[in-house]
């Protein structure tokens, strides 16, 4: 696991592309859960439930000519340590997930959280409560740039890796790649999360 900046730490507005590209790789170490059928569904919502924040993100198979966007293929939401990866390509199913979604008490948290729950709504429609978009956090603390890889570079000076964000995430089984990128997209989210709200409250 990678150490942000110490707390008095002053930390930038923003940093250049070429800044970032020189920062090292970040991947998420810990267990990694792939939900492929009902079963795997119940049994890893049922962990997942037990958690006040987790970190969200959703994965859609790119559609690169013109029309509506493919819906999501995957859903992701990670503790500290685990992650878990939900399959909702081909069964486009949110089963037990839903109950998750809409619980007001579990902080889910990632970037454009707005867009990614209008495209859940392709599979299933959730009235979604209890979700933070760190593009918000950021503005409040005076950063420019809000984007999933520019705050893990501002806030943990590593580089996020976007090699699989373009692969075709309705692919059977899910490539060592696209596991770790989906994995540490929902991770990530959860560890910024924790340190901007805690710099929030010290401002306060």
């Amino acid at each position: 696991m990678v150490t942000p900046p110490a707390n008095e730490e002053e930390i930038p507005k923003r940093l250049d592309k070429e800044t970032i590209n020189q920062f090292p790789l970040i991947r998420f170490q810990g267990s990694i859960k792939v939900a492929e059928n009902s079963k795997a569904f119940h049994r890893y919502a049922a962990k997942l439930r037990k958690q006040r924040v987790l970190g969200f993100d959703i994965e859609c198979k790119p559609n690169f000519r013109r029309g509506p966007n493919n819906p999501p293929a995957l859903l992701q939401l990670a503790t500290s340590d685990q992650a878990f990866l939900f399959r909702l390509y081909p069964v486009m199913k949110l089963g037990p997930l839903a109950e998750i979604l809409e619980n007001p008490d579990i902080i889910k948290t990632g970037v454009a959280v707005k867009d990614d729950l209008q495209n859940l709504n392709k599979i299933e429609e959730v009235k979604p409560a209890g979700f933070e978009d760190l593009a918000q956090l950021a503005q409040s603390l005076k950063i420019e740039q809000t984007g999933l890889r520019n705050l893990t570079a501002i806030f943990f000076r590593h580089r996020l890796s976007k090699s699989a964000q373009l692969s075709n995430w309705q692919k059977r089984p899910l490539t060592s790649s696209q596991i770790n990128y989906a994995a540490t997209d929902a991770w990530i989210s959860r560890e910024l999360y924790l340190i901007m709200k805690a710099r929030l409250k010290r401002l306060a």
